[in-house]
C-alpha cells in the first residue's frame, strides 16, 4: 500500500476526508480518536455504532470485523489493530469532543441531533458485570498503536484526536493516513 496522505491531528481537532472503496485509513495514536464514516453517495447512510455491535455480536470491534451503516450495509472493515490485546476500542460511549466533529461535519449540515455515535478508537472501557456500568479503564496505549480500516464504499470519514484524562495522555498528536494500493 502506498501512502496517498498523511495528517497529523494535535490534540482536541478535528478532521475530515474523503476515502474511497478499497482505500485503508490508518489511525496511529496514543489517546481516543473519535471515528464516523458517511457514504459518499448518500449521505443520509451514515455509520451507526449499535448496528455494527449487533453484526459483529461484540461491543468492542476487533480486526476482522466490520462496520455497518444505519441502513445496515456494509461500510468498512478494520484490517489491522494493533490495540488488539493492549486495550479494546469502544462503541458504547457518546461523542466526548461532539463540537470539534460537528466543525469538522459543517459541510454535510450535521447537527448534534444527528450526529451518530462514534467508534471510540483506543478508548478502553469496562463494563461492571454486577449493575451493567460503564466505566473508562485506565489504560491507554503504552506507546503509538496503529488501527487499519478498509472501505468498502466510498465514504466521507471524520476523526477527532480527543484525549480523556481518565484513559490516555493528555496532548499527544495523532497521525492519519490514507493509504491505496
Amino acid at each position: 500500500m502506498n501512502t496517498v496522505t498523511e495528517t497529523v491531528l494535535p490534540p482536541g481537532e478535528a478532521w475530515h476526508g474523503a476515502l474511497g472503496a478499497g482505500q485503508v485509513l490508518r489511525v496511529t495514536a496514543e489517546s481516543v480518536v473519535d471515528f464516523v464514516a458517511y457514504s459518499r453517495a448518500d449521505p443520509a447512510e451514515y455509520f451507526d455504532a449499535a448496528r455494527t455491535r449487533i453484526y459483529n455480536l461484540n461491543i468492542y470491534p476487533a480486526n476482522g470485523q466490520r462496520l455497518f451503516s444505519k441502513q445496515n450495509n456494509p461500510m468498512a472493515k478494520i484490517v489491522r489493530d494493533d490495540f488488539a490485546g493492549a486495550g479494546r476500542h469502544d462503541l458504547q460511549s457518546p461523542h466526548s469532543c461532539g463540537a470539534a466533529m460537528l466543525k469538522a461535519l459543517a459541510s454535510l449540515n450535521v447537527t448534534a441531533d444527528d450526529l451518530p455515535d462514534p467508534l471510540g478508537l483506543f478508548r478502553n472501557m469496562t463494563i461492571r458485570q454486577s449493575d451493567g456500568a460503564i466505566a473508562p479503564a485506565p489504560l491507554a496505549p503504552p506507546a503509538p498503536m496503529s488501527v487499519e480500516i478498509e472501505a468498502e464504499i466510498d465514504l466521507l470519514v471524520a476523526l477527532v484526536n480527543c484525549p480523556d484524562p481518565k484513559t490516555s495522555p493528555p496532548g499527544r498528536d495523532a497521525v492519519l493516513e490514507i493509504l491505496a494500493p
